[in-house]
């Protein structure tokens, strides 16, 4: 999809700055050096992140390449560009709010829909808020698999977290509407892997991103850094 005149904005910055509450109300001042893009890790791996190309569409208004964009959502928040900002800007914030404003206008629904695994599996149902699952091949060749240095050290394979906690944990994400907010995206019915059968698998793996979520509509993406009107894989 191209980029229309329609889609730009020129006055959505300062329209923006008060929602955001101030936090972020100097992007003006990017220098555009570049040095938040040269050292993020998210850009070392994924080439077409860059922050700073985000801050200039924000200054100049061009809105729905930005808050349609993939790359808004591969931010982790370790705030390295925010150490090395000259301009001291803090882009983490940035992210945040423009997430929320993505999320507002039907965008990114796709990638908050990650977490209904995270969510169903590790956080309401085990109490662990990070997986202890080791992914990089290169540290398991180094040091080995987790569960098994945790053995070795005379602890459970995986962490364990008391009933009386895993109990606050779910009133916790019930009343804050994290529960509700997970089933509104297709989440949050638990099954138990060990019992696993071929109508829950069919299950699991059919779970798709709805047409709507609360009285928001869902949309496709519109535009990946790098990959001017291609979809999310760049294509």
């Amino acid at each position: 999809m191209l980029e229309q005149v329609k889609d730009w904005d020129q006055d959505f910055y300062e329209k923006w700055k008060p929602i955001a509450m101030g936090f972020v109300n100097e992007a003006e001042k990017c220098l555009q050096c570049g040095k938040c893009t040269g050292q993020c890790p998210a850009a070392a791996v994924t080439p077409s992140y860059n922050p700073r190309k985000m801050i200039r569409d924000l200054v100049n208004g061009n809105v729905k390449r930005l808050l349609s964009s993939a790359e808004l959502w591969q931010c982790f928040f370790c705030s390295g560009c925010y150490s090395t900002c000259p301009m001291d800007i803090n882009f983490p914030f940035f992210v945040f709010m423009l997430r929320l404003a993505a999320m507002s206008q039907g965008f990114g629904w796709e990638d908050v829909k990650r977490l209904e695994g995270y969510a169903e599996k590790d956080y309401l149902r085990d109490g662990i808020t990070v997986s202890t699952a080791e992914r990089n091949p290169y540290v398991k060749e180094l040091i080995g698999d987790m569960s098994a240095i945790r053995a070795k050290a005379g602890l459970p394979p995986k962490r364990q977290v008391s009933q009386k906690a895993l109990a606050e944990i779910n009133m916790i994400s019930d009343l804050s509407g994290m529960t509700k907010f997970m089933k509104q995206i297709g989440g949050v019915e638990l099954y138990d892997c060990a019992s696993c059968n071929t109508e829950i698998e069919k299950k699991c793996r059919e779970k798709v991103l709805p047409k709507k979520v609360g009285k928001v509509r869902t949309k496709n993406r519109f535009y990946n850094y790098g990959f001017p009107g291609g979809d999310a894989s760049g294509k």
